[in-house]
């Protein structure tokens, strides 16, 4: 189950995971002290928007949101750390560990507007800033899945597999829908919800055949599935689609009926690095969860 990190949430076993902003990072090892997690510093730099300095001689690491403007600065050994103007005690620490010096995720992520969790069943800790703005919430459809698509997508399991030599990526929207979506590369479906600030990948599977009499794996969209995990979506009425052909710089964009059928709306050329998101005539506003 996942939950918003705290001290409760960790017991001291091995081994653990770190997720920073949607990328797992193997070469970064967490490591658990008095119930918290720590992590090395260089671990926040790759926080998108954070910048991190290290005084050697105070022995002193400060992070600054990029975002926001605050800085946090926390000394090795000290429980006592400086939030802008402010003087806040953390419970555990930085501290010295073989040649890196680890700091507590918790504390910098809810001290600088950045999210924490923790994932018991994959033992992950999940670390990323919240967006800049609420652009994705907005009521505006196009606007919304914009801005969606541009969230960190957390994924807890690894990727079943990847088709060699896709050139195409297209993207899902149930109708009148932004804060869930799909993403298909290849014979690779995947699933995403949006929550907390983030797009968290739900489920995958991998396109198989579909036999006589059976039913959609997932309505009107995967006919049938060879291999998956996670649980499968129950939404079953009609889609709007974008597919960025982005070897070709091209993205062609329509519905998806309920019965799977397709009817291209239009297309754009030009679009060789993320993909645009055009309104839909005919829909209505979005529904947030």
């Amino acid at each position: 189950m996942l939950a918003a990190m705290g001290n409760s949430a960790f017991a001291a076993e091995a081994p653990l995971h770190l997720n920073v902003n949607g990328t797992k990072l193997a070469d970064q090892k967490p490591v658990i002290i008095d119930q918290s997690i720590l992590v090395p510093i260089r671990t926040i730099s790759q926080l998108p928007g954070f910048h991190v300095d290290w005084d050697n001689k105070s022995k002193t690491v400060s992070v600054t949101n990029g975002s926001t403007q605050d800085v946090l600065k926390l000394t090795v050994g000290k429980t006592k750390a400086v939030l802008g103007a402010s003087t806040v005690t953390v419970s555990v620490p930085p501290r010295n560990i073989g040649s890196s010096v680890y700091v507590p995720l918790r504390f910098i992520a809810e001290s600088l507007n950045a999210y924490a969790a923790w994932d018991a069943e994959s033992r992950t800790a999940v670390v990323y800033p919240f967006p800049a703005s609420e652009e994705y919430k907005s009521e505006d459809l196009a606007a919304s899945r914009q801005a969606v698509l541009g969230l960190p997508k957390i994924s807890l399991k690894d990727h079943l597999g990847f088709t060699p030599d896709v050139r195409t990526t297209t993207y899902y929207f149930p109708q009148n829908q932004s804060q869930k979506f799909f993403i298909q590369e290849g014979e690779y479906i995947r699933y995403f919800e949006v929550e907390n600030g983030a797009a968290w990948q739900r489920w995958e599977g991998q396109a198989g055949a579909k036999k006589a009499g059976e039913r959609d794996a997932v309505p009107n969209l995967v006919p049938a599935v060879k291999g998956e995990w996670g649980k499968r979506p129950a939404y079953s009425g009609a889609y709007v689609y974008f597919m960025h052909e982005w070897m070709a710089g091209e993205v062609r964009y329509g519905l998806l009926d309920e019965t799977g059928e397709g009817t291209e709306l239009g297309s754009k050329e030009g679009v060789f690095d993320q993909v645009i998101i055009f309104p839909i005539d005919g829909e209505k506003g979005m529904e947030l969860r």
